[in-house]
Order: structure tokens, then C-alpha cells, then sequence
């Protein structure tokens, strides 16, 4: 998704974030594919409500066609689909709609058919097949109270094909064409995704911001929140970005969202330190949190999301909720996805708590705020378990201390520090 999502590196000196979600060896865009990606269970769910309102050929026909009518292609094809037989619903999908297509008596069935041929096509990850069904389904049938979804899942698979400006394009044309969708909202959302991975910084912060503004109550708020912070402050404005973050701590947030700002928060407040912007860094730092509270509350979110997305799946669908919660389903697999992706990643990580205290330290000491640098580097020789760490912490409290005139300490900690490092007196 952009930097942060997504080598090893010393930190948290090497920009902390870029470790997590730089492009090496992680991937930011490998994370932003689980907000578009495919819910075979959702289309499954779909096809069996909608089967509802249509004749059903003879229960053998679910095993193998009898014959060539359309009762029996349909049934054939969609019982396969129901099943998670993608592949083989296709052909006796395709064939219906060949030979029943223009039929006006069968306008219900061919519309259901269509579509659900377009979703098999999604399925089996045969995304430019899809592009095309789904394209033709919207032709035919612009009315259709599927057509929206269509258009979504168009924009969809043109992200899977990596051809992002087309992407756009067809999110914008189902906001532009269907601007009181459902869809609408997760397309603006995505329009953002698509500049964030191809680093249009200003135009990603400008569409997250604007989804922000419209969609005050969506759950994707807080994530867009912290996508906008990211453009901001890649396109150079991290002023912005350490607001954007702060405004978005006011509400409640996903532990996904948290961990993304955590790292973000660390990989600004680093650039900062390197530019001698002090007091920015601090509001920066100030935002990350320790690495263990972080992990343990990100591992219980991957269970909660992990209970509720099961709930969902076993539940029996209805024709008045199957679209809503065919959206649920998506955003749930999109949450859950991610969850354990950056769950692993921060189990993975070294521990950064005494390098973040190391750095707020030296933010109060060159501003001249030599007790609370104290406290800080304190801290560091507490907690640090990188040796190197805990000697440059402890020899910047005593910098603090000296500074501070308090002669006593500075004699107890000199003595602590030469007993610690130089056992052998060769410093004397």
C-alpha cells in the first residue's frame, strides 16, 4: 500500500516504516489486494437467494443436464455454482445465455445467469474474462439491481490485472452512474488505494480526504484516515500527515488501523529527527506505541475478526440481506487478511520500545528539556536489550544529568557507566 506496508534494517535510524511496508521485501501492495479481494462464498450465497425466485428443473438435473432447455441449463448451472463448482457452472452458464439470451420470457433468468457467470469468471481468477462478462451483463441489463455491483467488481478485477488507471475509470463511472449505491462508497475508497500504489501521493490524499468528508460513519474511516496521512506525507507535507493521525486517534479505530499508524507515526517522526525538527518528531513519536502492548492486542483482533467472519459464512442467506451482506463478508475477509498479515509482521520485528525512547530523548535534550530527556533515557537503560542501545542511552543521561548540575547523580551514573562498559579501567 504504499510504503510502510511493507528489509530488515536497524531501528529505528532506517525508517521503521518503510521496514514494514517499504517495497523491499515487503510489499504495501500486496496488503491494499485484501481490500478488493474475491468472497467466493458471498457469490455463492448470492446465486442460492436469488435461485429462489426462479423454476427449478428436476432434482436429477443437479447431477447432469437431461436435456438442452433452458430449465435445465440453468439449474445445472447454477447448482454447480451454489457448490463452489465455478469451472464447470460456466459451460452450461454460457450456454444458456448463447441460446436463451434474447428470449424475453426468460429475461429473470437469463439476468441471474449472466451474472453469475461473471462471478464464476472472478472466481477462478480469470479476471480480463470477467471484465468482459461482467461488461456485457451491464449492456444488457443496466437496470439490473445487480448492474452496480457489476461495475464495482469490473474495477475490482482490473486492479487484480495490476491496470490501475482502468481501475479508476470504472470506479468512477459506478459513482458517476450509480451515485446512491453502497458501491459507491467502497469505490471512492479504492480510486485512493489505486493512486497510493502508484504513487500519486497528493491525488491518494486528496480522494482519502474526500472519502473522509463523505462517509463520516463508514468502517473504512479510520483506515482512509491513516492511507491520507501516508499521501501527505510522501508528498512532502508531514505537518499534515502528524494532524491527519491525530485526528483520527479521536475516534475508535481497528488494531489493524492502530498498527499502521503506529509505524507510520515512527517513519515520520524519524524523518523529522534527520531534518532537526524536534518538536514534530516528538508529536510523531508520541503517537507510536510499544511493540509488545501492540502485538498482543493485534493478535486478539485476528481472533474477534476470524469469530464474526465464520458467523457470517454459516449463516443462512436471505434475498432482503443478501447484498448487504455480501459487502460485510468482503470488508470482513479484507480485515481479517490484513490482521494477520501485519500481526506476523510485528511478531517478526526486533524490539523498537528503547530506540523509540532513545530518539524522544534526544528530541528533549536538543531543545533543551534536559529532565524530561532524563526520564526518557532512563527508560532506555531499563528496557534496552541491544547492549549498544543501553550504552548510548546511558551515556546521553549522563549528558542530561550534567546539564542539569545535579553533581551527585553524575558521579553515581559516571561510576555505574565505566563499571558497566569498562570493567578493566582501560578508559582511565
Amino acid at each position: 500500500m504504499v510504503a510502510f506496508q511493507s528489509g530488515e534494517t536497524d531501528y529505528p535510524g532506517e525508517k521503521i516504516v518503510r521496514a514494514f511496508f517499504g517495497t523491499t521485501p515487503y510489499s504495501f501492495p500486496s496488503m491494499i489486494r485484501f481490500h478488493h479481494g474475491k468472497t467466493a462464498t458471498s457469490f455463492a450465497a448470492l446465486a442460492a437467494a436469488c435461485a429462489l425466485l426462479l423454476p427449478a428443473a428436476p432434482s436429477s438435473a443437479q447431477e447432469e443436464a437431461p436435456d438442452d432447455s433452458p430449465e435445465a441449463l440453468y439449474q445445472s448451472g447454477m447448482s454447480r455454482f451454489v457448490a463452489g463448482d465455478y469451472e464447470n457452472s460456466v459451460q452450461f452458464l454460457e450456454q444458456l445465455v448463447k441460446v436463451f439470451g434474447n428470449e424475453p420470457e426468460l429475461r429473470t433468468q437469463i439476468d441471474l445467469a449472466m451474472y453469475a457467470h461473471a462471478c464464476a469468471l472472478y472466481n477462478l481468477g480469470r479476471h480480463a474474462d470477467a471484465i468482459k462478462a461482467f461488461e456485457a451483463y451491464i449492456a444488457q441489463y443496466p437496470e439490473s439491481k445487480f448492474a452496480d455491483e457489476a461495475l464495482f467488481r469490473i474495477g475490482s478485477a482490473q486492479q487484480q490485472l495490476e491496470d490501475y488507471n482502468a481501475a479508476v475509470a470504472a470506479y468512477q463511472k459506478l459513482r458517476s452512474t450509480y451515485p446512491l449505491s453502497s458501491y459507491s462508497e467502497d469505490a471512492l475508497y479504492q480510486v485512493g488505494i489505486c493512486y497510493l500504489i502508484q504513487d500519486q501521493s497528493a491525488l491518494a490524499a486528496a480522494a482519502f480526504k474526500d472519502f473522509m468528508n463523505l462517509y463520516p460513519a463508514s468502517p473504512l474511516w479510520g483506515q482512509a484516515g491513516a492511507f491520507a496521512a501516508r499521501g501527505l506525507f510522501d508528498d512532502g507535507k508531514g505537518a499534515e500527515a502528524i494532524a491527519m493521525l491525530e485526528a483520527i486517534e479521536k475516534r475508535p479505530r481497528s488494531w489493524s488501523v492502530v498498527s499502521y499508524c503506529n509505524f507510520l507515526a515512527f517513519e515520520i517522526g524519524d524523518f523529522m529527527f534527520d531534518d532537526t525538527e524536534y518538536e514534530q518528531a516528538l508529536k510523531a513519536y508520541r503517537r507510536v506505541k510499544t511493540r509488545k502492548a501492540l502485538l498482543r492486542h493485534q493478535q486478539n483482533y485476528v481472533r474477534v475478526l476470524e469469530a464474526q467472519l465464520a458467523a457470517i459464512q454459516s449463516a443462512r442467506p436471505t434475498t432482503r440481506d443478501i447484498k448487504s451482506r455480501f459487502q460485510e463478508e468482503r470488508r470482513l475477509s479484507a480485515d481479517l487478511a490484513q490482521a494477520k498479515e501485519m500481526s506476523a509482521k510485528l511478531d517478526a520485528l526486533p524490539d523498537y520500545d528503547a530506540n523509540l525512547y532513545h530518539r524522544i530523548g534526544r528530541c528533549f535534550f536538543n531543545t533543551d528539556r534536559f529532565w524530561e530527556a532524563r526520564t526518557a533515557f532512563t527508560r532506555v537503560v531499563a528496557i534496552a536489550q541491544d547492549e549498544t542501545v543501553r550504552e548510548a542511552g546511558h551515556f546521553d543521561l549522563i549528558l542530561a544529568i550534567s546539564r542539569l548540575r545535579r553533581f551527585e547523580d553524575l558521579v553515581i551514573e559516571a561510576d555505574q557507566y565505566l563499571s558497566t562498559y569498562d570493567p578493566q579501567g582501560k578508559w582511565e
